[in-house]
Parts: structure tokens; sequence; C-alpha cells
């Protein structure tokens, strides 16, 4: 049996009992790294814009019986967006978790499957060396 390259191949069996091969693609899973660093510069604007609009919201509620208004709800607005902005980071930096997990487990198939090479091309030149020698 040769092993001259390593063809990765799972097997996946769906509910239905039916089966099907699914091949290894890094590509796939570095796609998915970048969607999720897009996600989480996203969700951080996100945030900080939803909680000025909600806390905005909630001041003019509560501003309404004062007649300069305007100034607590810019207020109400502004320590809503730091609010936003703080709990998006940290659902920021879980994403950036995920995308940097999911990135080292590339690289770590790629470095098992350099060595696996290396070890495979030198078994191979010591079995040709003891046929020749």
């Amino acid at each position: 049996m040769r092993l001259d390259r390593i063809d990765l191949k799972l097997q996946v069996s769906l509910y239905w009992g039916h089966a099907m091969f699914v091949q290894y693609d890094p590509n796939t899973i570095r796609s998915y790294a970048e969607t999720l660093y897009r996600r989480a510069s996203r969700i951080v604007i996100m945030s900080g814009v939803s909680g000025f609009l909600l806390s905005g919201g909630f001041g003019a509620l509560f501003m309404s019986a004062v007649k300069d208004n305007t100034t607590g709800v810019l207020m109400f607005g502004l320590v809503g967006a730091f609010i936003g902005v703080t709990l998006g980071r940290g659902r920021a930096l879980v994403l950036q978790l995920q995308a940097q997990t999911a990135l080292c487990q590339v690289a770590i198939e790629a470095n098992t499957r350099r060595a696996a090479d290396a070890a495979v091309s030198r078994s191979a030149e010591v079995a040709h060396r003891a046929q020749v020698g």
C-alpha cells in the first residue's frame, strides 16, 4: 500500500441512512474565518448604533417633561452608544477567537500533512536503498 499522497475523506452518515464523502478543503475554513472577522467588525458598529438609538429613545421619553430635552436625549444616546460598543467588543472578541481557532486548525493540518509527507518520502527512500543495496 503506497502512502505517497494522503487524501482526507470523511464519511459522513446522514440521518436517513445515506452516506456522503466530504473532501477536506482549507479554503472553506479560511473563508469561514474571513466571514467571522467581517461579522466581528460589523457587530461593534451595530451595537453602538443600536445602543445610541435605544437609549436616545428612552432619553426622549424620560426627558419629555423637561424643556431642553435635546441635550438630555443626546447624553442618554451617548451613554447607550458607549454601553453598546462595550458589549459589541465582547461579542466581537468571541467571533475573532472562533476565527483564530479555525485558522489554527488549518495550520495544524498543513504542518501535520507536511510532516507526514516527509516521513513517507523518507520511508520510501529507505525502502529503495534496502532494495538496491
